[in-house]
């Protein structure tokens, strides 16, 4: 399952991230999270079912992202403020660089789950002569 949704998520980049023309501006920190949180948001309305639930995904990822680094973020004004400048070529530079990093968070989590699930029981060979 775990790598299903991740596949989805990369299936449903590959094509958006071939049409991005050019670099994000470069941010850091909150900001940048913030962008790239508007930008899987946008992709969570997507006609298509697999990009909208990467579009999902990463806009839970970047809302975690956000809160841990600063707590305090208020989504309304911050979010309010930054969405004037996302136009339909930043969010296509935008998804060029958040959509990695949310593939990598996840690779990292499925080969983490991975580890943690059991091994396959094997069946016994039967004993000779028997």
């Amino acid at each position: 399952m775990r790598t299903l949704i991740l596949a989805a998520f990369c299936a449903a980049l590959i094509p958006s991230l071939a049409n991005a023309a050019t670099a994000a501006p470069a941010e850091s920190g909150v900001t940048a999270d913030a962008r790239c949180l508007l930008t899987m948001a946008a992709l969570s309305s997507a006609q298509d079912a697999t990009a909208a639930r990467s579009g999902q995904i990463g806009t839970v990822f970047f809302a975690g992202r956000i809160k841990a680094r600063e707590p305090g973020f208020d989504f309304t004004a911050r979010l309010k403020a930054i969405a004037t400048t996302m136009t339909g070529d930043v969010l296509q530079n935008e998804l060029k660089r958040c959509g990695p990093q949310v593939q990598a968070a996840m690779g990292q989590l499925d080969a983490a789950f991975q580890a943690l699930s059991p091994a396959p029981a094997q069946t016994p060979a039967p004993a000779p002569g028997k």
